[in-house]
């Protein structure tokens, strides 16, 4: 990154008083907004901006400079400002918008208007932000609560798909904790979300709407709360889909709330004020049931994605998305990140899934030839459609419709692979083998055989309209450039013409050249050379050894001299220049408007490389599971049997499972294990054992692997498993906080643990690790006691429970449901006579066996990590001593029989009782020191209770403390 930075410039004083005091005149803006101004060739960002953009870039505030200034009158203003490069900035805004999720607001050079841009809206910064590197969509949503004493809390919906260009709606009722709002927003991928300004203040239970959006790590933005209604939604919508019926005569007509909530998305996006959206866009009923539910927890306990900060030079195992991704295309890696937040729940169409993904697996060189031959060579075709479909720089896009021209040649031979693949498609399944081939037939080969027949048209107006050996020129030279394409001038009469009229000058300038060779005795290009200089025009270059033969000769004018030569012209060569000059303006001329028709006609295409875009990018997901699933360490398998949501029945038989990151993970042997659910037999499992031996890689490895089977890719298994199909997936993992927002680990923790109790089915899968850990020991093993034994018994979820309290283990006990798992460990003892196990010698084996493990080897891992001897030597001690102070406890108490209990309680209440009235009688506690209130209650004791506290054990031992 470049560290030079222009300075802040201005013609004069008063200049630069009137920027600043429009800048001081500006509307308050939030922290998380960022202001900046474009000066032309380089930006500016002031006072708090400037500080915060110093430390972000260039990890200093040094670079950050100041200027005192006069605003109005004698009122004098320091004011710290910051200058950036274009090629810093435009690095700015990606780190800014969209791993940090700040607003953007970038002003002219006067204040007078600005563009904004955040998270879910980056249309107005395309242009600094290469999208194509982006792996998942920008989606923005505007959401709206009702409170009806009838139906509860009612959730209204829309969001805009800018890929897609897809307008969805969705109402739905909610619970107190707003889980299903939680799981939509993390279905659809939202970046930002609208909700109306006056909202809190009307509603508290907005609040608690606005913290499950901030939970999941959304940008808030309000909007006015007037936008959020329906006058004029039915008109506008059927202008931006060009369908007159698209909310009466469907079941979208009823959704009220989610057309208020769209009409404020229309409002914020200003999707109206772009023709290119008029009839380009469709609306669509979202329906929250369709796919598994995943809270945030879940997303990040099962590393789902890269965090924010994710560099390429990271690890892309360290994440589920970067491991399947092995999409060669922009729109396979979006639509991946798309299918990860949304795994399917019906079982037919996951069934689907593999089929397609076995066919690649079964074939590689199918698979490597599509992936080389056909998806290499696929644009971004989102960008290049937003690309074509703006207005302005139509010159700029002749190459965008060049790229979409190619990719239009390449459809037959992807074509030509799949169906060359079908006669050879490997199965002992006949109807699958059958089924298989409908599938590809279906959803790849005759779509894309009707779309290229479409786009044959297309591809018509391109080798009419663009000279193809300027493109062949381009692409020989190694990159598209406008400069290099050009109009076929037998497109167009007046476009022939001064072509024509341009050879004949050419020729002209030729000949010229040829005869001052031939008078000067001087080689063409070799040492005469003919240039088109950018101010001279077209002029002569000699050296300025050979410029001899020119000087005194009045048939040569010299123009200039440099390094490179000496530049000169003659009175013929003049004029001719100033002829070719003039024809070739004219010719740009008509060639730009030519230009400006060939991508007004490319736009109307539109729709049709929307609809290739979609079976393409499904084409790229399917082709990289298969890629993923054969180069594994081993082989990802599909199950053998897989039951579905009704099914009576419903197993998870995992054998030798893996957890797919770790064991792609460098210098890593990972131990394969065993997992087995049963519904009404074995649904929860209590998991205890060391720290460090592999529980919550275990837990976690069922989640994963049940996510890779809804989203249809093959799993790290025996090929002998069986799986079943999840509603939702819940997690409560590690911990975490938000001082800031004023919650708790153990708030955190209990709010999780709430959502999960108040969504859970018997068809969910819950993963919990470690609850309890936030509060105090006895706190929190009662509430893991009470948690566990509701989900057991209320829920019957399939749950996951790795735990420290091997209390809990006794709950199998007492549910049939529950059964005991443990990580193995092995312990060599060569035992201290003065510290017992001091020299234990732990060897984790990371293998889950049934039973309870009987201690957690805490002290153990820290010496593996190297703590000092002395804590752990004094660990060890301390552990010892509070286990035989435990132990005695235990076997005092099992000594005393139930009537020594009760009598002894009965005896020691009278007691106090007695001892109670007596300090009364002598004036209460306020006259009587603590000496004379002790000694009333021993001689109580001694004399009165004497034989109580001699014949009952308890008592006895009470006295004897």
């Amino acid at each position: 990154m470049s560290s030079v930075r222009p300075e802040l410039k201005f013609s004069d004083d008063t200049d630069q008083r009137s920027f600043y005091y429009k800048y001081y005149r500006l509307p308050e803006k939030s922290q998380r907004t960022l202001r900046v101004a474009d000066k032309g060739d380089y930006y500016s960002v002031f006072d708090q901006d400037a500080e915060f953009v110093a430390e972000l870039i260039y990890k200093t505030q040094s670079v950050v400079k100041n200027s005192s200034i006069k605003i109005s009158g004698v009122e004098k203003k320091t004011i710290q400002y910051l200058t950036l490069s274009p090629a810093v900035f435009a690095s700015l805004v990606k780190i800014v918008v969209i791993d940090m999720g700040y607003k953007l607001e970038i002003y002219d050079k006067d204040w007078s208007s600005f563009r904004m841009a955040s998270p879910g809206n980056l249309s107005e910064i395309d242009e600094l932000i290469n999208t194509s590197e982006l792996s998942s969509v920008s989606i923005i949503a505007a959401l709206k609560l009702v409170n009806s004493s009838h139906q509860g809390k009612k959730i209204g919906l829309s969001y805009y798909d800018p890929n897609s260009k897809i307008i969805g709606l969705s109402e739905f009722l909610d619970n107190e904790l707003y889980s299903n709002l939680e799981s939509i927003l993390i279905q659809l991928g939202v970046k930002e979300c609208l909700v109306p300004d006056n909202a809190a203040s009307k509603d508290t239970e907005f609040e608690k709407v606005k913290q499950v959006i901030d939970r999941c790590g959304m940008v808030i933005s309000e909007f006015k709360s007037s936008e959020f209604n329906v006058r004029n939604i039915e008109q506008d919508l059927v202008t931006l889909t060009g369908d007159e019926h698209v909310l009466s005569t469907n079941e979208m007509s009823s959704l009220e709330t989610s057309q208020a909530c769209a009409n404020a998305l229309l409002s914020y996006l200003s999707l109206l004020a772009d023709d290119a959206n008029r009839g380009s866009i469709t609306i669509s009923k979202y329906n929250l049931e369709q796919f598994m539910k995943l809270d945030y927890a879940a997303v990040r306990a099962l590393n789902l994605f890269p965090p924010p900060n994710f560099s390429n030079s990271m690890n892309k195992t360290s994440s589920l998305f970067g491991l399947l991704n092995n999409c060669k295309t922009a729109g396979g890696t979006r639509l991946l990140s798309q299918w990860i937040k949304q795994p399917l729940v019906d079982i037919n169409d996951i069934n689907k899934r593999h089929l397609l993904v076995k066919y690649f697996f079964d074939d590689m060189s199918l698979r490597t030839n599509i992936q080389k031959d056909f998806l290499s060579d696929v644009p971004d075709i989102t960008k290049l459609l937003k690309k074509i479909s703006a207005k302005k720089n139509r010159m700029t896009r002749l190459d965008d419709v060049i790229r979409l021209y190619q990719m239009c040649l390449k459809l037959p031979v992807c074509n030509e692979l799949l169906m060359g693949s079908l006669d050879s498609i490997m199965s002992d399944n006949q109807d699958e083998a059958q089924t298989t081939k409908e599938l590809v037939q279906s959803i790849w080969i005759k779509p894309i055989s009707e779309y290229a027949k479409i786009l044959q048209t297309y591809q018509a107006m391109i080798e009419q309209t663009i000279d193809l050996s300027s493109l062949e020129d381009a692409t020989s030279a190694g990159a598209m450039s406008n400069s290099m394409l050009s109009i076929n001038p037998e497109y167009d009469e007046n476009l022939l013409i001064l072509s024509e009229k341009l050879n004949k000058v050419k020729k002209s300038m030729k000949n010229i050249h040829q005869d001052t060779g031939e008078e000067l005795g001087m080689e063409l290009d070799r040492k005469l050379k003919l240039e088109d200089h950018r101010i001279h025009g077209w002029c002569f270059r000699l050296t300025r050894n050979d410029a001899s033969c020119i000087r005194g000769n009045r048939q040569f004018q010299e123009l200039s001299t440099v390094k490179a030569g000496v530049f000169f012209t003659t009175v013929e060569l003049s004029r001719v220049s100033k002829e070719f000059e003039s024809l070739k303006e004219a010719y740009e001329s008509c060639q730009r408007e030519i230009v400006d028709e060939v991508v007004t006609t490319a736009a109307t295409y539109i729709p049709v490389f929307t609809k290739l875009s979609v079976a393409v990018s499904s084409l790229d997901v399917l082709v990289s599971f298969s890629h993923a699933a054969a180069f594994a360490p081993t082989e990802y398998v599909r199950p053998r049997k897989m039951y579905g949501i009704s099914d009576e029945s419903r197993i998870m038989d995992l054998k030798e499972a893996r957890h797919p990151c770790l064991e792609q993970q460098e210098n890593m042997m990972f131990i394969a294990n065993d997992i087995y659910l049963e519904k009404d037999k074995d649904e929860f499992l209590i998991i205890t054992g060391p720290n460090m031996g592999g529980k919550s890689t275990y837990i976690r490895t069922v989640g994963v692997i049940a996510l890779m089977n809804q989203i249809g890719c093959f799993i790290p298994v025996n090929s002998d498993s069986e799986i079943c199909v999840m509603d939702s997936i819940l997690a409560r993992v590690g911990a975490s906080d938000s001082q800031l927002k004023g919650v708790s680990t153990f708030m955190s923790e209990m709010l999780e643990m709430s959502s999960i109790l108040k969504t859970a089915t018997s068809n969910s899968l819950i993963i919990v690790d470690e609850l309890g850990r936030g509060t105090s020991t006895y706190d929190g093993f009662g509430l893991a006691w009470s948690i566990s034994e509701y989900i057991s018994t209320k829920i019957h979820a399939f749950t996951m429970f790795a735990t420290h309290f091997h209390e809990l283990t006794t709950l199998a006990d007492k549910v049939q449901t529950i059964k005991n798992l443990h990580v193995v460990a092995h312990v060599e003892d060569v035992s201290d006579a003065a510290i017992r196990g001091s020299n234990d010698n732990i060897t984790l084996l990371y293998k889950v066996e049934p039973g309870v493990s009987d201690q957690s080897f805490g002290i153990h891992v820290a010496e593996v990590v190297k703590f000092p001897s002395k804590i752990i030597l004094m660990s060890k001690r301390k552990a010892l001593e509070l286990d035989d102070s435990k132990d005695g406890e235990a076997s005092k108490r099992s000594h005393f029989s139930d009537d020594d209990v009760l009598k002894g309680k009965k005896d020691l209440k009278a007691v106090l009782k007695t001892w109670k009235r007596n300090v009364e009688k002598m004036g209460g506690i306020q006259k009587l020191t603590s000496d004379e209130v002790v000694a009333e209650l021993r001689k109580l004791v001694k004399e009165d209770y004497k034989d109580a506290f001699q014949n009952n054990p308890l008592l006895k031992d009470i006295l004897a403390l």
